[in-house]
């Protein structure tokens, strides 16, 4: 009997720990166009704002192709992105895992900008509806040109009742200049929310 204990208590010990497997596991690296994302933008008026979003083959962190992300941001508060809604199950909280390669040429401490990436359950249509992430800098004290940096961010973002959450991936202009940014190599993973 004391031999029947002893090993139910060590097989109790030794229970493993709980994995969750995401659900969608989906990736874009943009070498053949935009690959269903889209470019969308708020705050590009007054006065108006030169902005533009589309694959292109000057810089890659990989492969030959990556989204550029053009703004002149003449006003001082332009939101650039791109976009695309992800087909998942209707009405479910998702943990959604963001991940990409973001090149910069901002260095320093002042005037960068904000890196935007967030899930949402509609396409965001103003500045409050948009997830602010950290700054645009790639680390450098000088200007050493474009860098690749490794973003990596999770949230939580409950589905449509079509089943549709809107990734979004760009930038916030804090400044009155223009700027190009690189986003490739995007992976998204969605896990039902425990």
């Amino acid at each position: 009997m004391l031999a029947l204990l002893t090993t139910l208590l060590m097989a109790c010990d030794q229970v493993a720990d709980i994995v969750f497997v995401p659900e969608f596991d989906v990736t874009y690296s943009f070498e053949a166009g935009l690959e269903g994302w889209f470019g969308n933008g708020v705050d590009l008026a007054d006065p108006s704002v030169t902005w533009s979003v589309g694959a292109s083959s000057e810089l890659a962190s990989s492969g030959a192709s990556a989204a550029r992300l053009y703004v002149d941001n003449t006003n001082g508060m332009a939101k650039v992105w791109i976009e695309r809604a992800e087909a998942v199950e209707p009405s479910v909280a998702y943990d959604v895992d963001i991940s990409f390669d973001f090149g910069t040429a901002d260095f320093g401490e002042v005037n960068l900008w904000r890196i935007l990436a967030g899930a949402h359950s509609a396409s965001p249509g103003t500045a409050a509806a948009l997830t602010v992430q950290d700054a645009t800098g790639n680390g450098s004290s000088s200007d050493v040109g474009v860098q690749w940096l490794q973003k990596s961010y999770r949230m939580r973002a409950v589905s449509d009742p079509g089943g549709r959450i809107h990734i979004v991936i760009g930038v916030w202009g804090t400044w009155e200049t223009s700027r190009t940014y690189y986003v490739d190599n995007v992976r998204l993973l969605f896990t039902r929310a425990s």
